[in-house]
């Protein structure tokens, strides 16, 4: 029993497998052409998780609310005015569970991508490990050099493609 537990469980050799899969995309170019298309699945899944679970349109309306409030209390803190400061507190109740949960919707697809993600983030980056993986188009002292590793090559893929993804699929709500 112990063994079919062991065998069921073999990290190592799944890890091994996923090691052997990725050896085509070690080297420049194809390493540097891989990992921007991994960022970019990545940001397609997570924008579409948010536009399947989350409601774009109320959480709009939420952000607005908020502003208001904000826009009213500060107005109301500057004034000095006790009653429009008491007023803008009596909200500040009602705006504050609007925002929690607008919070707690968007933690809900975090929990559902991020289990994934370090999963994949894990593997490439013991495959990578210590390994120039694309050549930087600019160079920044001390935080880029000009060969970048998986981590730095990654954050910059991944940047570049949220916002254009989100805004795309109409899921950032700032937008």
């Amino acid at each position: 029993m112990n063994n079919l537990v062991n065998d069921m469980f073999d990290l190592s050799g799944i890890l091994g497998f996923f090691m052997n899969a990725l050896v085509p995309y070690a080297n420049r170019p194809n390493s540097t052409f891989f990992i921007l298309s991994i960022a970019l699945i990545l940001s397609l899944t997570t924008n579409i998780l948010n536009r399947l679970l989350i409601d774009v349109d109320r959480m709009k309306e939420v952000m607005s609310q908020v502003a208001t409030w904000r826009k009213e209390f500060d107005k109301a803190r500057k004034s000095g005015d006790e009653k429009l400061i008491s007023k803008a507190s009596k909200k500040q109740k009602s705006v504050m569970q609007l925002q929690s949960k607008m919070m707690w919707d968007r933690m809900k697809v975090s929990f559902i991508y991020l289990g994934p993600f370090w999963i994949i983030f894990y593997i490439l980056n013991r495959f990578y490990a210590n390994t120039s993986v694309a050549l930087s188009p600019f160079t920044v002292p001390i935080l880029l050099g000009e060969e970048l590793p998986f981590i730095s090559w990654y954050i910059l893929c991944s940047f570049t493609f949220s916002l254009p993804v989100s805004r795309i699929l109409g899921v950032n709500p700032e937008t």
